[in-house]
């Protein structure tokens, strides 16, 4: 559209004027301007030379060796008698060498045409050259015609002639690269006088032009200051000289840059390089062409890829993850239906503490090896990668070789990845959804749970169970009947001991949500906070939970003074601008100490550069409550979200202090996560523990809390209150 209606016109001659610039050049001095400027008429006491001074100047110019003379004016009306017969006179002498200007026939404002051409009485003997151009919008560019049609005849034009060249009656752009300044001019007085030697016009084309500040044919020159219309056709022979100007004008750039785009639209990343050498390219093959005498229009390309390199820019962004070329799970659940295609996810469990150890940069090597390694498996599925998981569909297989697809899976990746100078181990869990019928949406949704369920179980691979119909619809009105049953108190809040594992006394309790459902019966907490975050209802649950679990809390308090109570909270809590104002209320009326709370910062979202929650987490902690970052290890905790988020205390979860008794890799992986959250001042809180042994084995790494079925499920604050005189060994 830009190069049809020439929408980018001024930019593009713009560019062309900074080209000409560039390629700045002297005048050849084969033309000299007689310029009647004001000291002339001055000098004269007129408004513009006689016809007798025209005449005069004419015999002195070619006496001193003047090739030709060209008149900047048409010459159109007559004058006084005696002083056009004079210039009649010197048209006869030198006819054939003196050139008159006159414009072909164009259309006056009421309707009718007219030309400006030489009085009949000059005609005879005199040539006449067109002078008609054609200006650009803000003056930045200049065309000009070979010839023109003038009294029944083709007429060369005012350039042509000067360059000596027969015109074909195209237009031609004028190529600024001339300089001006160095166009050899003289006085029309001091021509007239005689005081200019023989050689500044021996030889050369004389060109007589009004020059005087009032003359009314002065022009601008692009990005440049005021100079007489006779220069623009001294400086259009200058162009013409070098051959007739070839203009391409602006398709072949547009579809050399429309291949550009195509290329860079079969990539999953649109590479910088392409973009940057066809930015290049159009800045630099112009000027190349602009010493040949060829024209190209470029800025229509430039929009085309500047366009073209935003929005294939911007798709990746929202279709694939960084620089790896992996999909994003939006992408590949909007993408087609997986009918007759099971759906795998395959989670790295220790994702976190990876993010942890490397760079951005070495992190996206890491993916992109990994998925390299899963394309040898199956090379024709579509992979993609959300928080820690890896997701993709492939063909049906039957249950005992999905199986055994998910073994060889896991198999594949217990070999450490080499990226730079680390070679991290990865510990994976695998989910695979077999539920043809459902949307892919919800398979892959399924597919990512039943990993994070393998992970928490210590199993290598889970098979999801085929969803009823009706299980499909409730999960659409979980949240009006979780909201029906928190406003009749049908919710209870549980409570599970956090111990000191130095002395082996309660510290404190983490209040649980619990929802006994009247048909479905004990309702998941993490799977109806998953549902009210993604509603944006998440709020409800919050403050819900906080409420009850401070009124229990009160009674702990006030036998144990140093009694603390933690209460998971949202990512999605900390954007809501009344959230502090509204805790602030609770607290108040509960009369709850600050500093007996501490906030549970869940993984379900990045906040990473969030302003909004980076400034309520500094008005929590102005408050005096205490943060923490619950289920370290399994979404999107690294070392610079641990240093972002001013926590008290980081839970490692589960999934990772179930195993340290006989896994080796999770053993060092708990201890180098308490390392690490010890080096940032933190306190390190091991969640699942479930044995004795695992108490001995984190007591010995320096692990200061610990929760866990080994010392108590989640119960009522009466049996707690029961068991902190005696200890959690007691439990």
């Amino acid at each position: 559209m830009a190069g049809f209606i020439d929408l980018t016109l001024p930019v593009e001659d713009s560019f062309r004027a900074i080209r000409a610039g560039v390629r700045s050049h002297p005048a050849d001095q084969q033309v000299v301007v007689v310029a009647i400027e004001d000291r002339t008429l001055n000098a004269l006491g007129a408004d513009e030379p006689s016809r007798s001074a025209d005449a005069k100047l004419l015999d002195r110019l070619f006496a001193q060796g003047a090739e030709r003379v060209f008149f900047a004016r048409a010459y159109a009306d007559l004058t006084e008698p005696r002083h056009d017969a004079a210039f009649a006179r010197a048209l006869d002498r030198h006819g054939s060498r003196v050139f008159l200007g006159a414009t072909p026939q164009f259309e006056q404002a009421d309707g009718s045409s007219s030309s400006i051409v030489p009085h009949e009485r000059f005609r005879s003997s005199a040539q006449i050259v067109s002078m008609y151009g054609e200006t650009a919008p803000f003056d930045l560019s200049f065309r000009l015609a070979t010839s023109s049609f003038i009294l029944g005849e083709d007429r060369p034009s005012f350039s042509a002639a000067l360059a000596g060249m027969e015109g074909d009656g195209s237009f031609y752009r004028v190529d600024f690269a001339t300089d001006d300044t160095t166009i050899p001019v003289v006085s029309y007085i001091d021509a007239l006088t005689g005081r200019i030697a023989d050689e500044a016009v021996r030889g050369k084309d004389v060109v007589i032009a009004p020059a005087s500040r009032g003359a009314r044919d002065l022009r601008s020159l692009p990005l440049g200051g005021r100079v007489p219309l006779a220069y623009f056709h001294v400086i259009g022979a200058e162009t013409l000289k070098r051959g007739n100007p070839i203009d391409l004008g602006w398709i072949p750039a547009f579809l050399a840059i429309s291949g550009v785009v195509f290329c860079m639209s079969r990539q999953a990343i649109p590479s910088n390089r392409l973009v940057l050498l066809s930015a290049a390219g159009l800045a630099v093959i112009p000027l190349v062409l602009d010493f040949v005498n060829v024209s190209v229009d470029v800025v229509p390309a430039a929009v085309c890829l500047a366009i073209a390199a935003f929005r294939l820019y911007r798709l990746a962004n929202t279709t694939y993850r960084g620089a790896t070329g992996l999909r994003r799970i939006e992408s590949l659940q909007g993408s087609r239906l997986a009918e007759g295609m099971d759906v795998l996810a395959l989670k790295i469990r220790n994702f976190a503490i990876i993010s942890a150890i490397l760079s951005p940069q070495e992190i996206d090597q890491l993916l992109i090896k990994a998925h390299t390694m899963l394309r040898a498996t199956d090379c024709s599925a579509e992979f993609a990668f959300h928080k820690d998981t890896f997701v993709w569909t492939r063909s049906k297989t039957l249950p005992a070789d999905l199986a055994d697809h998910a073994q060889g899976l896991h198999a594949l990746f217990r070999t450490s990845i080499t990226v730079g100078s680390q070679a991290p181990d990865i510990a994976s869990s695998i989910g695979i959804d077999s539920n043809y019928g459902a949307s892919l949406r919800q398979r892959t949704e399924n597919a990512m749970q039943c990993a994070e369920d393998a992970a928490r179980a210590g199993r290598v691979c889970l098979v999801s169970e085929l969803r009823v119909a009706d299980d499909i619809a409730w999960r659409g009105q979980i949240l009006s009947e979780l909201e029906t049953a928190l406003r009749n108190d049908e919710v209870g809040v549980a409570f599970q001991p956090k111990v000191a594992l130095a002395t082996g006394l309660i510290v404190g309790a983490e209040a649980l949500l619990r929802w006994t459902h009247p048909t479905r019966g004990d309702v998941a907490p993490d799977k109806v906070v998953a549902i009210a975050e993604e509603h944006g209802r998440v709020g409800m649950i919050t403050f819900y939970v906080l409420n009850r679990a401070l009124v229990q809390a009160r009674k702990a308090l006030d036998r144990y003074p140093r009694f603390r109570i933690s209460i998971n909270i949202s990512a999605l809590d900390l954007r809501d601008r009344m959230f502090v104002p509204q805790l602030e209320q609770i607290l108040a009326a509960h009369r709850f100490p600050a500093a007996n709370v501490i906030l549970e910062i869940t993984e379900t979202a990045p906040i990473e550069n969030d302003d909004a929650v980076i400034r309520t987490m500094a008005d929590l902690k102005r408050m005096g409550l205490k943060l923490s970052v619950d289920d370290f290890g399994m979404g999107h905790a690294s070392l610079e979200y641990l240093r972002m988020i001013p926590a008290d205390e980081v839970k490692i979860d589960r999934s990772f202090v179930a195993g340290i008794e006989t896994s080796e890799d999770d053993r060092a992986l708990v201890g180098s996560a308490i390392q690490m959250i010890h080096s940032l001042g933190r306190t390190a809180v091991a969640e699942g523990v479930e044995t004795p042994g695992v108490v001995e084995i984190l007591r010995a790494m320096g692990c200061e809390e610990a929760q866990g079925y080994h010392f108590s499920r989640a119960i009522a604050m009466d049996e707690l209150l029961a068991q902190m005189p005696r200890g959690a060994a007691a439990a």
